[in-house]
């Protein structure tokens, strides 16, 4: 009886052992905790990992009108194969360049019908429909140097302007400095509003359009595939935009004399999402997906500089100029514009009139 009892308590002891080894009990490690951080495959924590319960695989679609060379095309791809890696292949998001899935005018559209499930476009084409967004593109009413700190406090706004969409943002783009670019029959720097004075210069947008009025040249709409034949043939003087589209789309091939202004970003284009989509996929999901929108917002940042740097060795070559306007010089740029705001006021509604206290409210050293 002895023997037979000391050999049960023996069989209980071993089968108690795995229980133990495979975390049971009081000294299990919790999610996030010292076993996280010495399991690199839940390093992650909240965004994700092997061991997180994505629920059922989504293959998702982003559009862009960038080509793949361009900073944002490259982060964007960037952003693809994070929410991949840290899914483990849970998220496949496809990005479609180029303009293949959606043109920079109609991705607001497309992300609310569903054509595309994320895209990015420049808002100054959507003002037609989305009259709040009006505000982002009078020239002047930020500071480009506090780009981030003006997007933190005009963020809430805008999210709320995106979700009368049925859209949220979830990577935002420095867009380039605005710079007017001249083409060969306009061989100057600019320094003054005189300087470009019944010059046709190609806009991006309504108010851009305004804003190009009131210093004095007649802004002119020209689809990106036709401008370097535009600039070319003198059916255009040049243009008024982000140095990172001129580089993009060879302008400054046809267009060579560049002046960087100091007025503003190119404009607003953040990557948004479906919300009916976002909302409907897993909790782990939407983490992955807006920590790897994170990651490639800082990778943007990083390649910007690359571009730049490559864009000015090209204008150099090319036989070209490049003027960087003073505050003073600016100054008088951001002045003529801004009756445009007392303008918006009256045709941007509620949202847009909040737009504009959160967009004056920012830091800037022209007001």
């Amino acid at each position: 009886m002895v023997k037979k009892a000391l050999f049960l308590a023996l069989l209980l002891a071993m089968a108690a052992f795995p229980l133990a080894a495979c975390g049971g009990g009081n000294d299990a490690a919790q999610p996030g905790g010292d076993a996280a951080a010495e399991d690199p495959e839940n390093a992650d924590g909240d965004a994700g990992g092997a061991s997180a319960d994505l629920g059922s695989p989504v293959d998702l679609t982003l559009g862009h009108p960038y080509p793949t060379s361009d900073y944002r095309a490259v982060a964007m791809d960037y952003f693809a194969g994070q929410a991949s890696e840290l899914s483990d292949g849970n998220i496949t998001i496809t990005t479609f360049p180029s303009q293949t899935l959606t043109t920079s005018q109609d991705a607001l559209k497309s992300v609310a019908n569903g054509v595309a499930d994320m895209a990015t476009g420049a808002l100054s084409f959507n003002v037609s429909e989305v009259p709040a967004l009006a505000p982002l593109d009078i020239q002047g009413i930020y500071d480009p140097d506090s780009f981030w700190e003006t997007y933190e406090i005009v963020r809430p706004t805008l999210d709320k302007i995106l979700e009368t969409q049925g859209q949220m943002s979830l990577i935002m783009f420095d867009e380039s400095e605005s710079i007017f670019y001249l083409n060969k029959s306009n061989q100057k720097d600019v320094h003054a509003p005189a300087d470009i004075a019944g010059l046709r210069l190609r806009d991006h947008g309504m108010w851009i359009g305004k804003s190009i009025s009131a210093w004095g040249a007649s802004p002119m709409t020209i689809m990106p595939a036709d401008l370097t034949v535009a600039l070319e043939r003198g059916t255009v003087d040049g243009g008024y935009t982000g140095w990172g589209f001129a580089y993009a789309y060879r302008c400054h091939e046809s267009a060579p004399y560049i002046t960087f202004t100091g007025i503003a970003k190119s404009t607003w284009a953040p990557v948004t999402v479906n919300l009916d989509l976002f909302n409907g996929l897993s909790q782990s999901q939407r983490d992955i997906i807006l920590k790897a929108a994170q990651l490639a917002e800082d990778k943007a940042k990083e390649l910007l500089e690359e571009d730049k740097a490559r864009f000015l060795a090209e204008v150099e070559t090319l036989g070209g100029t490049v003027y960087e306007m003073s505050k003073e010089e600016t100054q008088v740029f951001v002045d003529a514009a801004a009756p445009l705001i007392e303008e918006a006021r009256g045709s941007s509604g509620e949202l847009g009139n909040e737009l504009i206290d959160a967009l004056l409210s920012a830091p800037s050293q022209y007001r």
